[in-house]
């Protein structure tokens, strides 16, 4: 279909007495309609597996995963598509239990008598996985010209399974970044409990981290929308999701901010009212994984509405 991404990848290698497998030169091509032909590419992708622990009770169980120099492009168009959309589709299909859609009208009977059913992947259990990639995000939604943001990322997962029970954090998980900025790398982190992997659109998990300080200056457009011209940020979050949409009660960035100068269509707003050197912003986050909704700017409103805030103008 010619909506859907393709992929290629140089060779596999398998080594039987080692119980390893590894896949080398993995790319996924972009769908019609992005620049950039790329989605994924991964150099090396190598999975351990104990021999004698391959079939346990039905489930494959894999010692170790690794994914080295890897890099994914995130792009959001000016309709709001994602280009990963169509292969979280095509995950979401693999990973199913549902019985595909026969032709004309539903539970209508095939030839043969049956009715088809997706092909699944079979039931796993990842006991470590490392992750090492560079992401790429760029949203022509948002801003003109495009917001553009890069992050290395270290992803260190334990007890990753595709089955059990939704509402179960079973799994744990590490995760550490670098922003990759013009004149240096903020680095954040996150740490916490993940539940069953069945569908990556669908994810339950419950993390805490923090964000070391960002100047607004490296983010320049996405800063301008937000109301301020200079000044830094830095602070903690706490993020909770179910199902793959977040819980705004739980998910909320506790923001530290410091000398900031807002814009000038943004000070008259505040009529030329003098901010303190530095004070805090609870922003929630709303929306879903592929569709997060994070309003710094309303958050900031409502932060210097408040008496404590005043207290400290004054």
């Amino acid at each position: 279909s010619s909506d859907v991404c393709s992929s290629d990848l140089e060779r596999v290698s398998v080594n039987l007495l080692g119980g390893s497998l590894s896949i080398h030169g993995v790319q996924v091509i972009n769908p019609p309609g992005f620049d950039d032909p790329s989605m994924i590419t991964m150099k090396r992708f190598k999975l351990t597996i104990g021999l004698l622990a391959l079939f346990r009770g039905g489930i494959a169980e894999i010692e170790k995963a690794t994914i080295r120099d890897a890099s994914l492009s995130v792009v959001r168009n000016r309709e709001g598509v994602l280009n990963i959309e169509s292969a979280l589709a095509a995950i979401h299909a693999a990973m199913s239990n549902a019985p595909a859609a026969a032709p004309g009208e539903a539970g209508s009977a095939t030839s043969g008598g049956a009715t088809p059913h997706v092909r699944r992947i079979p039931d796993f259990a990842i006991r470590q996985m490392e992750v090492k990639t560079r992401l790429q995000y760029v949203d022509h939604k948002i801003s003109e010209p495009p917001f553009r943001l890069g992050l290395d990322i270290q992803v260190r997962l334990k007890d990753i399974t595709n089955y059990g029970r939704d509402d179960v954090m079973s799994g744990t998980i590490n995760l550490l970044g670098q922003i990759l900025t013009t004149d240096r790398k903020c680095a954040f982190d996150l740490n916490g409990r993940i539940a069953p992997i069945k569908d990556p659109t669908l994810l339950s998990f419950d993390l805490t981290g923090s964000i070391q300080t960002i100047d607004f200056r490296n983010f320049q457009e996405l800063a301008e929308r937000c109301g301020f011209e200079e000044g830094q940020i830095s602070g903690t979050m706490t993020l909770y999701c179910q199902q793959g949409v977040f819980d705004p009660e739980k998910s909320v960035l506790h923001l530290t901010f410091n000398r900031v100068k807002l814009t000038k269509e943004q000070q008259e707003q505040f009529s030329g009212i003098p901010f303190p050197e530095t004070f805090k912003a609870l922003v929630p986050v709303k929306g879903t994984l592929t569709n997060p909704e994070i309003d710094i700017r309303e958050a900031l409103m409502r932060t210097l509405a408040t008496k404590d805030t005043f207290d400290a103008i004054i």
